[in-house]
This record gives C-alpha cells, sequence and structure tokens, in this order.
C-alpha cells in the first residue's frame, strides 16, 4: 500500500485526468483497513494504488479502468475456486 500522504499529489492529477476522460470519479472513501477507493465510472470501484498503476502506465483512461476491473475480477475469481 502506498503512503497516500507522499501521493496526494498523484491521487489528485490522476482523478483529474480521469474527469478529463469523461469518466466520473466519486469523492475519496476509506475502507475499515485503511485503503483509499474511489467510484468510477457507473459500475467500477478502484484504490488509490490501482489509480496510480494506471496513471504510471500510461493508462489513465475509460479502456484502462475496464481492464484493471476485470483483471482484479478474474484473480479474485481464481483465489476463490482454488480455497
Amino acid at each position: 500500500m502506498s503512503s497516500y500522504a507522499d501521493r496526494t499529489d498523484d491521487i489528485v492529477r490522476a482523478v483529474r485526468l480521469l474527469r478529463q476522460h469523461g469518466m466520473a470519479v466519486g469523492f475519496p472513501m476509506q475502507t475499515a483497513d485503511g485503503e483509499i477507493i474511489f467510484s468510477v465510472g457507473k459500475d467500477f470501484t478502484l484504490t488509490a494504488d490501482q489509480i496510480l498503476e494506471l496513471l504510471e502506465r500510461g493508462e489513465l483512461n475509460a479502456e484502462g479502468v475496464r481492464r484493471s476491473v476485470e483483471a482484479q475480477r478474474s484473480a479474485t475469481r481464481r483465489r476463490a475456486a482454488s480455497s
């Protein structure tokens, strides 16, 4: 998990870029374990770390968000099937 305080400017820049791409991004929320999450679009929830990773890879757009969410869902299904 990132130090969110150290990456605040990057998170703000990433959220602005998503909004410039026409995606609705909600206000940040914090989970019980301290992770920062954002609702993105109508159907997605991304962590601050996922958003920063997309920013660093140059994939901070609707397609990048969709691929990231699909990969996360796939990994969750694999873990559930193996337990």
